[in-house]
């Protein structure tokens, strides 16, 4: 089965309307598992307005389901906002500001847009999937996932402050 969790925040599902929280999904995916249903979840980063502590945050939300059990494949996606979804619509709702550059006579696929955290994506982007490629394998389900993003810089990254059982939990109750 490969649904979109699209993020791994509450926050930011909330911002999107999806209407489920990662704890539900939490138990949704170990359902189908349980059943002998494969899941593949579709995951993006870089939506308007995620911090840096939201990616890592979110990492560790997804180590926990794959640590779990809920999850056994997964990819992530960098956002991209479209002329006809509803952030390409309503920036101002998702605290951006588009960038448009040109008429578009046809379709617009791919907007850039301005956020305002500032945050860097496409490096976080690299640890993100490091990270997947070594749950997949099973791999790395025990370490901080601050490991991921070690690129040989002196920059720091923030522990996760998620709780280390929060899917454990959701799954017990």
């Amino acid at each position: 089965m490969s649904g979109g969790l699209e993020v791994a925040s509450d926050r930011l599902l909330a911002l999107m309307k999806k209407g489920v929280t990662v704890e539900q999904v939490a138990r949704v995916t170990r359902a189908f598992t349980d059943a002998g249903v494969m899941v593949h979840a579709y995951l993006m980063y870089g939506f308007p307005t995620e911090t840096e502590q939201e990616t890592i945050d979110s990492l560790e939300r997804v180590r926990q389901l794959f640590a779990a059990g809920c999850v056994q494949s997964a990819f992530w996606h960098r956002f991209a906002a479209t002329t006809h979804s509803p952030i390409g619509q309503r920036p101002d709702l998702f605290g951006i500001t588009l960038r448009r550059t040109k008429a578009v006579t046809f379709a617009e696929n791919e907007v850039g847009f301005s956020d305002p955290t500032g945050v860097d994506h496409d490096r976080l982007g690299v640890g993100l999937r490091k990270a997947l490629y070594n749950y997949m394998h099973g791999l790395g389900l025990d370490v901080d996932v601050r490991r991921w993003f070690d690129d040989g810089s002196k920059r720091k990254v923030p522990a996760a402050r998620v709780p280390g059982d929060l899917v454990e939990r959701a799954l017990r109750g």
